[in-house]
């Protein structure tokens, strides 16, 4: 039979991703406690993140029941202009930074984002700011007694998720959001999210994912991710491969207003990257004729797409008037101002190898990856220490990763469905690509470790496959250090 990774060390992890973080104030011992009592109330739910084998199907998905539920509430999610975002690839990264320009021309932005990296709380934020420990567990405590006075619900109990996702459509209502940017969870058609009437949705780059619940074609992930649009509702299509693209147009021929497909009215006419900021020169959108050169402190070749995406959803908010016009400089502030770790993030230590931190987590994610490693550290020796999530195409993924000559230390991703080491083996059994310096070590932190002992000064580690594992790696190494954008 095989074993998950679900051992001592991930439960630990999950543990110290709950740790509260001193942020100089005197420690409040009651709101700790408080706080992880929330999460042992949360956590006592079913959490289809960590669950490998379940139906996906309306019935574990029941949006009927969840929208009862939040009717208790008032329907909070009614009262949010919400951006709502679906995708494989990017989906973070474009929700990034459409609040962070929103927020440069001084709105007031919730942004609900999943699977956390570090800390649950920055799943929800209103203005960068993470949720606080204590408004996190006020909203649980009033979750819970709203739970208490139910009759045992119909179709099952209500989810983690759908709790989470609950309590940010309370908190953005309580704060007045002007703008809340929502990413789904999982697909998007039967997510808990998918409970709103949007001013807009983004459907950022399809890959094959989550093959044994989303469907094993990118037509049938491409449905599930279809699943949010609205009637009358704007529709942005991120950068996609083209038979996903015609299928696509396919599904929404009789769409009002018809979608806006970045491949058709934007690109990137060039782009370099500096030392702390990534340079685009974008042509399309508002003004078809006009150059537009915007600067992302992203170093990912991806966040290319990702920024025509962002860009193209700004304009069509401004275009429907969900948006005041923007100034120029709104835009180009806001972009350079954008935070999203874990994504290419790059960490340089005097005398130490160069670190990568990204969550690339799919296959093309992971062609992704090789292409910006290729740009940035052409000529530079890698060691990628990977672990990843049961369900990926670990195969094609470390295939588009790695060179004969890379070091490779495979780890156990730590996740209830974090891949067994010997499960990697035998995915990619015979590739050729794989060189002789691979090594095999189950706790992450161990591997980090062993991967540093690899490296040479000049060298680069590389911490991809799963968010999971970057999250760790991130929180126990990396936390406290400043990111650089030069190689």
């Amino acid at each position: 039979m095989k074993m998950s990774c679900g051992s001592e060390f991930e439960r630990e992890s999950l543990r110290n991703s709950f740790s509260y973080k001193q942020e100089n104030r005197r420690i409040d011992i009651v709101s700790m406690s408080a706080f992880h009592q929330a999460l042992d109330y949360l956590y006592s739910f079913v959490s289809y993140e960590r669950k490998s084998n379940w139906h996906y199907s309306d019935k574990t998905l029941n949006l009927e029941r969840f929208r009862a539920f939040l009717h208790l509430f008032g329907d909070p999610q009614f009262s949010l202009k919400a951006i709502h975002t679906a995708g494989s690839d990017g989906k973070g990264s474009v929700c990034a930074m459409i609040a962070s320009v929103l927020r440069g021309m001084g709105f007031k932005v919730g942004v609900y984002l999943s699977p956390h990296l570090e800390n649950i709380r920055e799943r929800i934020s209103v203005n960068g700011e993470w949720i606080s420990e204590r408004t996190f567990s006020r909203w649980t405590k009033i979750l819970q007694e709203k739970m208490d006075a139910l009759p045992p619900l119909r179709g099952g109990y209500a989810t983690f998720f759908e709790l989470i996702t609950a309590m940010a459509f309370l908190e953005f209502q309580k704060r007045k959001v002007d703008y809340a940017v929502i990413e789904t969870g999982l697909g998007g058609r039967l997510d808990s999210t998918n409970v709103m009437n949007p001013i807009l949705t983004v459907i950022t780059h399809i890959s094959l994912e989550h093959t044994n619940l989303l469907g094993d074609t990118l037509e049938a992930v491409a449905d599930e991710k279809l699943g949010i649009r609205r009637p009358g509702v704007p529709i942005v299509i991120g950068h996609q491969d083209s038979d996903v693209l015609d299928h696509i147009h396919r599904r929404l021929q009789d769409h009002e207003p018809p979608p806006i497909c970045t491949d058709e009215r934007y690109r990137a006419l060039s782009q370099k990257w500096g030392r702390r900021y990534r340079t685009i020169e974008i042509q399309g959108g508002l003004n078809e004729e006009k150059k537009r050169i915007v600067q992302i402190p992203l170093f990912g070749h991806y966040q290319l797409q990702n920024t025509l995406t962002a860009v193209a959803a700004l304009d069509v908010l401004q275009q429907t008037g969900a948006l005041r016009p923007y100034r120029k400089e709104e835009l180009t502030e806001g972009l350079r101002q954008v935070k999203w770790p874990g994504r290419f993030e790059i960490f340089r230590r005097p005398d130490r190898a160069t670190v990568v931190l990204d969550v690339a987590h799919t296959a093309k994610g992971a062609a992704s990856l090789r292409l910006s490693l290729d740009e940035i550290f052409p000529n530079k020796h890698r060691i990628f220490v990977a672990g990843f999530l049961e369900g990926k195409k670990i195969r094609s993924m470390v295939r588009r990763l790695a060179r004969p000559s890379d070091g490779i230390v495979f780890t156990c991703a730590p996740s209830p469905r974090g891949m067994p080491i010997q499960g990697i083996l035998d995915e990619i059994e015979g590739l050729h690509d794989v060189g002789p310096n691979c090594h095999q070590i189950e706790n992450p932190i161990d591997a980090f470790t062993q991967a540093e002992a690899m490296a040479k000064p000049k060298d680069v580690i590389v911490v991809t496959g799963s968010l999971y594992l970057t999250g760790v790696i991130r929180k126990h190494f990396f936390s406290s250090e400043k990111q650089e954008g030069d190689s």
